[in-house]
């Protein structure tokens, strides 16, 4: 349990997996939360949650960002931290890839993380806060096939730092927080597969992470429990960022991978 209780705090990308599990956590702890996702459909699953309010719309545009820090201050008086977690993945390699994917991704993930944070810091100005990027591991180093999202999420993280150095005279924390393979729609299509297998076989835990234990981190750096943490880039990953990638763990190795 984080001290999160009575905070008023923004999630975009809440509609579903580490986005979702955030704001039913901070809901649980007793926070203010107002959720942003893409339409009002996807957000009608909080509806019976009288501590969440909902914000839809397009995350790379101004009007979107300026509503959501609207209804935190119209609604609760005060904004004191914000999880910038929507984003995208697209696959293809660096030679087949398209430049319009790579607009698009970098436009979600990189455009709207900076749109977020400017909006939300000038919330927050007399009062401090706290603001949270979901950045991830694939921002911490390269993938194969995955050129354009290991771009936006290194920009993104990359980001926090220099906003942390930024914002940290108005007393405005803000963090990056790393996750590895989770267990949300970008992974499912790899769960079974020999692919999956084989990932699991260099994470030392030697399994996916959960959404929700990405979410407790997300809401612990939201919480003043983290007064003292700014400019942190905070890999979740299950130990896999602890190694060099070349060889598998002693369970992976154990199932049969080298």
């Amino acid at each position: 349990m984080t001290t999160n209780a009575g905070k008023t705090i923004i999630v975009t990308g809440a509609g579903s997996g580490i986005g979702r599990s955030t704001v039913l956590r901070l809901a649980q702890d007793g926070a203010n939360v107002i959720a942003v996702d893409l339409t009002e459909e996807s957000l009608s699953q909080f509806n019976s949650y009288p501590n969440v309010s909902i914000s839809a719309g397009d995350v790379t545009e101004q009007n979107t960002n300026n509503q959501m820090v609207k209804t935190a201050l119209e609604n609760y008086g005060v904004l004191d931290a914000v999880a910038l977690n929507a984003g995208i993945l697209v696959q293809g390699d660096i030679r087949r890839g398209s430049m319009a994917d790579f607009d698009r991704v970098m436009d979600v993930n990189v455009r709207a993380v900076a749109l977020g944070i400017k909006v939300s810091a000038e919330a927050m100005t007399k009062t401090g806060g706290s603001i949270v990027v979901t950045g991830s591991v694939s921002g911490l180093h390269g993938d194969s096939g995955l050129w354009a999202y290991n771009a936006s999420k290194g920009a993104a993280v990359n980001l926090s730092r220099a906003a942390a150095l930024d914002l940290g005279h108005l007393n405005i924390r803000v963090n990056a927080v790393c996750p590895g393979p989770t267990r949300t729609a970008l992974t499912e299509a790899a769960e079974g597969t020999a692919i999956g297998s084989a990932m699991e076989a260099r994470l030392p835990l030697g399994r996916f992470g959960e959404p929700e234990e990405v979410a407790a981190v997300i809401a612990f750096l939201c919480s003043p429990d983290s007064s003292f943490i700014t400019g942190a880039a905070i890999p979740v990953d299950g130990g896999v960022t602890a190694g060099t990638g070349q060889w598998a763990t002693y369970g992976g190795r154990q199932a049969g991978y080298f």
